[in-house]
């Protein structure tokens, strides 16, 4: 992960002329250039989107799924989970300014990068949390675990054979961990 030296203000980076290979972030007004994901991480999301829209077409429940959206978190912090979920009465409600949605999805999900050290990830999941998700769940597609931190201050490590749950946000869907990992091959 590359950082500038120089702040960003939002429109800053709003402005920023998109770069073939990088997908980038603002973290407080500090510029975040990441590479694009590998394949292990991009059959992670996949899997793990397939299941949040089957279970969404078998609860009725009314949430879009989305891949890299923009959400202001803060004045000048804007993160793109790697996938979120937000329920659509509160999307319909939230602001859209220069293309990115203004507060936090009800989940985000974040596949950890093995060059993203602990405390941008933890950085990053607060930053979350404090702008109102309800969970923020992180995927290690190296070691399979996930960890599931709740709003609340909850924080669990889940691995195979345990069940992902969100009972608050979430209810009845229960997703074994490894089926998240099943096709997740490190390519």
């Amino acid at each position: 992960m590359a950082t500038q030296t120089s702040l960003l203000t939002f429109e800053q980076f709003m402005d920023l002329p998109d770069q073939e290979g990088v997908r980038r972030e603002l973290d407080e007004g500090a510029l975040i250039e990441m590479p694009n994901p590998s394949f292990a991480h991009g059959t992670a999301i996949s899997d793990l989107t397939g299941l949040l829209f089957v279970y969404r077409e078998q609860s009725g429940l009314d949430f879009v799924i989305s891949n890299n959206t923009g959400f202001r978190l803060a004045p000048d912090t804007v993160r793109a989970p790697d996938l979120c979920l937000v329920y659509a009465p509160r999307l319909q409600a939230m602001r859209v300014e220069r293309g990115a949605l203004v507060g936090a999805p009800d989940l985000a999900v974040e596949v950890v990068s093995p060059s993203e050290s602990a405390t941008d990830l933890h950085r990053k999941i607060g930053q979350y949390l404090h702008a109102g998700a309800t969970a923020v769940w992180a995927l290690y597609t190296d070691t399979r675990p996930v960890m599931a931190h709740r709003r609340n201050g909850d924080i669990r490590e889940l691995t195979a054979p345990q069940s992902l749950q969100e009972p608050d946000l979430l209810p009845g869907l229960s997703i074994p961990v490894e089926k998240i990992f099943a096709r997740a091959i490190a390519k």
